[in-house]
């Protein structure tokens, strides 16, 4: 039996998981179609595509408002979209400023299911009335969201994280350290600020410094930058110029970057859970606008940033945020971080049980099994 879905991704994360699904979808119900919002990675599945809002970059409150007028275009034509196509279903992919809104306009023709859920449990509770209210299903990746959406009485399911597919079998990291021709013995330090212009401008600075006060204390130190496809290639060349040491810039994927390192220094994001998915060890950085920062400061209820230190309830990774993001605090810390084998052993220890929590791979199969099981009850 043929059936029609509607799916609404509005980042590049989103667009990326989005795919997967569908695909796995297929596998299940090779009749049916797919439309809606989404970026090229879903198009190019053969989904029908109305928008696509990972075109549109938007970092903090102030890019959000500078954006307000095209994604309430798309707001406005999504709601047209899905009241003719008359989907069987829609899913709704992450980004809860834009699906949570959307799901309590739609008529309740189609039901809706959530994958990927909006972080309530950080920030935002008393959105959860939305959630009873207009979400048949929510499709989790998190293990602490299961429990999160039953004690509100919400229907949900633990299908594990996609990561877990997206990240491919790597070479040993000696095999790769060769390949990019760092010698034994050397320290290789990995720059990871983030994918998107406004952050590299913001975050990159402080790593850069960060690093010239560890290569006067650790001569034997390399370090890498890894560039994000969507930052034009000018931004982290003049960033670069005139430092007093060479940072070198990979032609390789950021997993191979991430595997040959044996330190990093990693912008607040998906980044952190991917380079501790890998296994290696690393500090958390993030600096926001000020008013962005201030606004997440009064919303956000959880007691850290990075992920990995959420879902092992523990700080395991440092965080430097905002004013305490200076360059001498992080070098320090990391200079002797980097003389004590024990500190680095425990990280990757806890990186290991943070994998094991989250379950095995198959997360977009799982999700793409409950949408037809939804579909056919």
């Amino acid at each position: 039996m043929s059936r029609k879905i509607f799916l609404v991704a509005c980042e590049a994360s989103g667009d990326l998981h989005g795919a997967h699904l569908i695909d796995e979808i297929r596998k299940l119900a090779p009749d049916t179609t797919f439309c809606g919002v989404g970026g090229a990675k879903m198009e190019a599945t053969g989904m029908r595509i109305f928008a696509d809002m990972t075109r549109i970059s938007a970092l903090g409150l102030g890019d959000v408002l500078r954006n307000y007028f095209k994604y309430l275009k798309i707001f406005n034509e999504t709601l047209r979209h899905i009241e003719c196509e008359k989907p069987d279903a829609i899913i709704l992919i992450d980004s809860p400023a834009f699906n949570l809104r959307l799901a309590k306009k739609l008529r309740p023709a189609a039901p809706v299911l959530y994958y990927i859920s909006p972080q309530l449990w950080a920030w935002g509770k008393r959105r959860i009335y939305i959630v009873k209210k207009h979400i048949r299903e929510m499709l989790v990746i998190l293990p602490f969201e299961k429990e999160f959406y039953e004690k509100e009485g919400v229907a949900v399911k633990f299908v594990g994280h996609p990561l877990l597919d997206a990240i491919p079998v790597l070479p040993d990291a000696a095999v790769l350290r060769s390949k990019f021709g760092i010698t034994p013995g050397t320290k290789a330090i990995g720059l990871f600020s983030g994918s998107r212009e406004k952050e590299v401008k913001r975050i990159l600075p402080v790593m850069l410094q960060t690093a010239a006060l560890l290569r006067k204390d650790l001569p034997d130190t390399v370090f890498f930058v890894s560039k994000s496809s969507n930052v034009k290639p000018s931004v982290y060349d003049e960033l670069l110029q005139g430092l007093s040491f060479k940072v070198e810039c990979l032609a390789a994927s950021f997993y191979e970057t991430v595997k040959a390192m044996d330190f990093a220094l990693v912008a607040s994001g998906t980044a952190t859970l991917e380079t501790a998915l890998i296994g290696t060890p690393f500090f958390l950085l993030y600096k926001a606008s000020w008013s962005t920062y201030f606004l997440g400061k009064r919303l956000i209820k959880v007691p850290y940033l990075g992920l990995v230190n959420l879902l092992a309830d523990d700080k395991v990774v440092p965080e430097f945020i905002q004013q305490d993001a200076h360059p001498e605090t992080i070098a320090h810390e990391a200079k002797f971080f980097l003389q004590t084998p024990e500190l680095q052993e425990k990280m990757k220890e806890e990186f290991r049980q943070v994998r094991k929590n989250l379950g095995e791979k198959g997360a977009s199969a799982r999700a793409a099994k409950e949408v037809i099981d939804f579909l056919d009850r």
